[in-house]
């Protein structure tokens, strides 16, 4: 091949797979577009110098037909040129629409002023950490405005759409932390949505996840019980504020006597909380439809526990309802 990465210093370092399949196609067409210019150029001097006008030259010159051997030649030249850099991108191209199976899923959400990076657990970072030699899939949308995610180690360019949702990934080759960049101007500055990749080994990628995988580290029972909200989908059916949407709002729910399909009241206390959790449609409140997905065998006690105590901090009976629990 012509072109290699080594020939200039105007692309980061290689630090993904990608890398080759960008770098060596630019610098294979730079190369040859670059000795076709100085042939054209080279031809115009040439011509301009052997046809310039001399004193002594007639007027007008007699007419000459076109020269169509030279003429095909030189079409021939301009379209094989073109379908020599068709050929030496596609596989590039192809290489990077399709992600491996296997790939570690990662949602990217834009935003004015930072990225937010979801894990397959939920987990959510500014930055984006990234197991060495595992192919990593990214999801992409905006919350606002259109951005678009640069990040020049791993040659990723991914335009992000207001209401669309884009695709982009790669797999590092190398430890270590790689810029992000927006690409495109914001209100606040270009460098406004700037972060990180950041590749670990396998080991230090395991930690990370089993660090960031406990949920209870660094939070109250009630955050833990907010975050299980959001995680487990409770919030498609179950609102905070009141309104009904599914099923019954969970704003002031603990510590409330309500009636159920089968004429019975109940009060939602820590036991019945953990049926409806865990067994849902057994005991439904009146007016809503046994439609809920069981949580039996997907919530260990403590998550209960913990959500249990984030419907307190809804409830207006909640905290008089703990402390009696006392």
């Amino acid at each position: 091949m012509i072109g290699s990465a080594n020939l200039s210093a105007w692309f980061p370092e290689w630090a993904s797979t990608h890398a080759p399949d960008v770098d060596v196609p630019f610098f294979d067409i730079y190369v040859v577009s670059a000795c076709a210019l100085v042939v054209t150029v080279g031809l115009a001097v040439v011509f301009l110098r052997t046809y310039r006008r001399q004193d002594g030259d007639p007027d007008r010159m007699p007419a000459q037909g076109n020269n169509k051997l030279l003429l095909g030649v030189w079409v021939l030249a301009a379209v094989s040129l073109g379908v020599y850099a068709f050929q030496l991108g596609l596989a590039g191209y192809v290489a990077q629409d399709v992600a491996p199976y296997g790939a570690t899923e990662i949602g990217v959400t834009a935003r004015e002023g930072r990225w937010d990076f979801t894990y397959p657990d939920g987990t959510v970072t500014d930055t984006l950490r990234v197991e060495v030699g595992q192919p990593v899939h990214l999801t992409l949308t905006t919350a606002d405005v259109a951005q678009n995610l640069s990040i020049p180690a791993m040659r990723v360019q991914q335009p992000i759409l207001p209401g669309r949702t884009t695709e982009a990934w790669f797999e590092t080759i190398a430890v270590g932390s790689f810029p992000i960049h927006s690409g495109t101007f914001s209100a606040l500055t270009q460098d406004s949505l700037a972060t990180a990749v950041i590749s670990l080994s396998t080991a230090d990628y395991d930690a990370w996840v089993a660090a960031v995988g406990d949920i209870f580290a660094g939070r109250t029972m009630a955050e833990v019980g907010e975050l299980l909200y959001n995680q487990q989908g409770c919030k498609a059916c179950h609102s905070l504020d009141g309104a009904t949407v599914v099923g019954p709002s969970f704003k002031n729910v603990y510590g409330f006597e309500f009636l159920t399909t089968s004429g019975e009241t109940i009060t939602a206390d820590d036991a019945y909380i953990k049926e409806s959790i865990l067994t849902p449609n057994v005991s439904v409140i009146d007016g809503f439809q046994p439609v809920m997905t069981p949580y039996a065998g997907k919530l260990d006690d403590r998550e209960i526990e913990a959500i249990i105590e984030f419907l307190k901090t809804l409830s207006e009976r909640g905290h008089a309802a703990g402390q009696e629990g006392k």
